[in-house]
């Protein structure tokens, strides 16, 4: 208990952050890693792609908020918030190829704002420039492209040093996806002498971290630039502009910047301690060389007050980059690069001699030096660049030889699915990975987070009864109410589907002023491991009560990843009491001799990742195979001799219920003995070899054993039977004629076939018939293959019908109506048999006259004939004797239809001058025998249906 107490008031001074925080990485080129999984899962949903800075934040929950690049901000949707859009015009200050170009800071009383840090990168020809807009050469005049990227603006930069500013989150905008405070935007920070003309065109290094106050309730934000560090604190007012300075070494010369101010800086989780690495001190700003003078640096940090003190030269005259602590702040690591080789270095934090604990991590591949980042599961990742593999130090706090360094997913590290890593990973408030303590077995000598569980098992997550604490109990992020004790059952859950995983937290307040501390495990409930029931059956020609096995054989049947999984293995056992104690497994695999036929085995496959097992019946027994040939014969569809066969059909007949047998199809018997070129379209086969073909069936249960069965495809002799007859037309006036119906079967092999005609029920070759139906022939050879023509006789006749009139109008017209007793196609035409003839019984716009109708059947049965008058009046007549137009008349008259007509003639003061019948030659034009003059008249016309005419008609002399 002494042990305890004093590890507990150890805890009681470093404070505590939820670790759901750090949840979500966003790094490199559109690459991602969540830890809400164990082990963590790669995300492809990103949109930011950076070559060096980047951070990303979540909620206590480990939820996605944001995440940026330093000048574009993208939401928890991976949208770009409207305040934060470099390329849109309102992005922030930052540089994504500054070492760290931004890092999110949650405020530390309000959980609705988060600030966003951003370092520019200090580029010399921006310096050059300075204040105007660079690039510039050395004597300040402009430049089109950066000398030593390439770049241009606003592509690479935007040609300012911009320093370190901060910017405001407010997550209650934009329907809670949040955006840019605008009256908080880019607001900056005085990392610099503002009185030197000179660093006030730098501003400041590529480097910033952060780590909670001592108070519990206060963050320092750090930066550097030439030889001292700037503090900045949160605390429920904001930002304080004023930072804590503490000048300590080594100088990194002005001359130097840009190259120099590369590498990263990191506060320890415990928040007493800083490391820095600088890439060099020297750097030639003219001919872009770096020196490898750079080095790695280790300070101590005051929470309380921000000062930074005693530096410790860790490694020298080195390029260095990457640098972190373990979780427990008892080792740091470094990655440097010396003459273009890697190396990845550890220190003992608690080494009297710290420097002198120097030790290489084994394994580190690469020729460039990249970012190091502790991660919630207490390990530390490191980028390799160009990579999609993101390698892993599995046990910071082990000694050099044993932290399990590994570039191998099988191993812990992490593949990027496709996406590459580059320079940088995001980098978090140091204290979200505080020391926990260990609440799945109590040990801290060993502190473990992640606890694997298989299906029905139940575990009891506890620490210790520490007299006057408050202990509050919390599953995936939310408080488990009424759970108050020291200790929480974990009970597995048969309503979620597997494998799943919950995260629980334990937080012990102390209730003595000071800060609370917690507990983390990641409990995973893992499926069991797929352990298939086999049937195992060697071949025999005879029955036998024994058979040797290669139980081997079997793995890919019980679990299709057994041979190329590093976790599985598999054990097999005589008996279930075996299979359930671990005990008696049968030791020779390949040659196990069964005791009896049929024999049952037991097999336990167990996963060492995730120590679950599952168990599974094997049978073992003998298929006695017997050979056979089998003939297969189908009737001919065609003279071709080619024809499609089921040979799946086949295959179940000869397999018949045996289901312990499977059977592949082979054209050739080399084929099957070596088991290539296998029939694909088993159940559409065609033959190749017309009329007669044969192929092969190889026989074989699922080890292999087989037999070669010959499979004889034959196709009866072809009917030459013809093909079905288009329609036959009978004409109705032909009645009672007969026509022939033939098969079409050549004369001299008639004789080969019976026939069998529908409905006339006839057997010969050939009937007369004129029955309107459709006619079927039936003819069958002598294997009993059948083919069927038909042959249908369609009425027709020549058409009866009736005409309707409509005359005396401004648009006569013939309407023509085909009678129910013609059963014909027909078409229509006027005055000409052999005139052009129309689909539309139908005729319109006709002068008065007499027509004939034609209506012509068109399936050749003839053309009917009727003559009908269109009546109508003459508008004028010309009485000169010329012989046109001489008397004034009724248009149309045909036979007696205007016989019976009474007509009138009128001048304009009504006086009769004429009346006529429908048969007379018309008027003359004269009154009393005199010659009217030329004038308009009128008419009346009274019909022999009683229709009454009238109108007007011009006589023209």
């Amino acid at each position: 208990m002494n042990k305890l107490l004093c590890f507990f008031f150890t805890l009681l001074s470093t404070g505590i952050y939820a670790q759901g925080e750090a949840n979500n990485w966003y790094f490199g080129n559109k690459s991602g890693v969540n830890f809400n999984t164990s082990p963590p899962s790669t995300v492809n949903d990103g949109e930011l792609s950076t070559n060096e800075g980047c951070s990303s934040i979540s909620d206590e929950n480990a939820q996605l908020l944001l995440y940026t690049d330093g000048r574009t901000v993208w939401n928890r949707n991976h949208q770009i918030m409207d305040n934060a859009d470099y390329f849109g015009g309102t992005g922030l200050l930052g540089d994504p190829s500054s070492t760290s170009s931004g890092l999110i800071v949650p405020h530390p009383t309000n959980d609705d704002l988060y600030y966003v840090f951003t370092v520019d990168e200090p580029h010399h020809e921006n310096a050059n420039a300075y204040p105007d807009q660079g690039p510039a050469d050395a004597n300040g005049n402009p430049i089109s492209l950066y000398t030593d990227i390439n770049g241009s603006i606003p592509q690479d930069d935007d040609g300012y040093n911009n320093g370190l500013n901060y910017s405001l989150v407010d997550m209650t905008l934009n329907g809670g996806l949040g955006d840019i405070v605008s009256t908080e935007k880019n607001m900056p920070l005085i990392t610099y002498n503002p009185n030197n003309s000179e660093e006030i065109k730098y501003k400041c290094s590529e480097k910033i971290t952060a780590v909670k106050g001592s108070d519990c309730n206060s963050i320092w934000v750090i930066t550097h630039f030439i030889d001292s560090f700037y503090a900045f604190k949160i605390d429920a007012t904001g930002v304080n502009t004023n930072p804590v300075i503490s000048q300590v070494g080594p100088t990194l010369p002005l001359s130097s910047y840009r190259r120099s101010a590369l590498g990263y800086m990191k506060a320890s989780p415990n928040g007493e301690k800083i490391l820095i690495a600088h890439n060099t001190r020297t750097y030639n700003q003219v001919g872009n060389g770096d020196v490898e003078d750079g080095g790695v640096y280790l300070t101590d940090f005051n929470p309380n007050t921000g000062d930074i003190s005693n530096n410790i030269p860790l490694i020298e005259n080195v390029n260095a980059y990457g640098v972190e602590f373990s979780i427990n702040t008892q080792k740091a690591y470094a990655t440097t690069t010396k003459l273009e080789n890697l190396t990845l270095y550890q220190w003992d934090l608690e080494s009297a001699n710290i420097p002198n604990s120097i030790q290489p991590i084994l394994g580190a591949s690469g020729i460039a030096a990249t970012a190091l980042q502790l991660a919630p599961n207490g390990k530390i990742y490191k980028t390799n660049l160009g990579s999609s593999i993101l390698a892993v130090i599995n046990n910071p706090e082990a000694d050099a030889a044993n932290v399990n360094y590994s570039e191998s997913t099988s191993n812990g590290a992490i593949n990027l699915n496709g996406n590459s890593a580059t320079f940088g990973l995001p980098p978090f408030i140091q204290s979200f990975f505080l020391n926990t303590i260990n609440i799945i077995n109590g040990d801290d000598d060993e502190i473990v987070t992640e606890l694997k569980l298989c299906p029905q098992e139940d575990y009891t997550l506890f620490y210790d009864d520490l007299p006057g604490s408050t202990y509050t109990w919390y599953k995936n992020g939310e408080i488990l109410v009424g759970e108050t004790s020291n200790s929480l059952d974990v009970n597995f859950d048969t309503n979620t589907t597997l494998p799943y995983s919950h995260t629980y937290k334990l937080e012990i307040e102390p209730n003595n002023g000071e800060c609370p501390f917690k507990g983390i495990a990641n409990v995973t409930y893992n499926d069991k491991p797929v352990a298939n029931e086999v049937n195992y059956f060697n071949c025999s020609t005879n029955s036998t009560t024994s058979s040797s096995f290669n139980l081997e054989d079997l793995y890919t049947d019980i679990n299709p990843n057994l041979e190329t999984s590093a976790t599985l293995e598999a054990s097999f056992y005589e008996t279930l009491e075996d299979v359930e104690n671990g005990v008696n497994n049968i030791n020779d695999l390949t040659n196990y001799q069964s005791a009896s036929l049929p024999q049952t085995l037991y097999v336990k496959v167990l996963d060492n990742e995730t120590g679950c097992s599952n168990k599974a019946l094997i049978s073992l027994d003998v298929v006695v195979i017997q050979d056979i040939e089998i003939t297969k014969s189908v009737c001919a569809t065609s003279d071709t001799g080619i024809e499609t066969f089921d040979l799946l059909e086949i295959k179940e007949n000869v397999i018949d219920s045996n289901s312990n047998l499977n059977g592949i199809f082979y054209s050739s018997q080399e084929d099957a003995i070596l088991k290539q070129n296998p029939i694909g379209n088993q159940d559409t086969f065609e033959n190749t070899i017309p009329f007669y073909q044969t192929i092969y069936l190889r026989l074989e249960t699922s080890m292999g054993c087989h037999d070669i069965v010959e499979i004889h495809l034959e196709i009866f002799d072809y009917i030459p039977l013809g093909e079905d007859l288009p329609e036959i037309i009978y004409c109705l006036e032909d009645l009672p004629r007969k026509i022939t119906l033939d098969s079409g079967i050549p004369s001299e092999v008639t004789q080969n076939y019976t026939y069998l005609w529908n409905p006339s029920g006839e057997t010969t070759e050939s009937i007369e018939t004129n029955e309107i139906t459709t006619h079927t022939l039936t003819v069958t050879n002598q294997f009993g293959c059948s083919q069927t023509i038909s042959m249908t006789i369609v009425p027709s006749n020549k058409a009866s019908f009736e005409l309707e009139v409509n005359d005396f109008s401004e648009n006569n017209s013939i309407q023509i109506s085909i009678n129910e007793d013609a059963v014909g196609e027909y078409q229509y035409a006027l005055n000409s048999s052999v005139g052009l003839y129309q689909s539309e019984p139908y005729f319109e716009n006709l002068s008065p006259g007499v027509y004939d109708v034609f209506v012509k059947d068109l399936n050749g049965c003839g053309i009917s004939k009727k003559t009908i008058g269109v009546q109508g009046v003459m508008k004028f007549f010309t009485p000169n004797e010329d012989g046109f137009n001489d008397r004034w008349k009724v248009l149309g008259k045909y036979e007696r239809n205007l016989t019976t007509a009474k007509i009138y003639v009128f001048d304009r003061f009504g006086k009769l001058l004429v009346s006529l019948n429908g048969a007379s030659r018309g008027w003359d034009g004269r009154y009393n025998g005199k010659e009217m003059p030329s004038n308009d008249y009128w008419y009346k016309v009274v019909l022999e249906d009683g229709r009454v005419l009238t109108g007007s008609l011009s006589l023209i002399r």
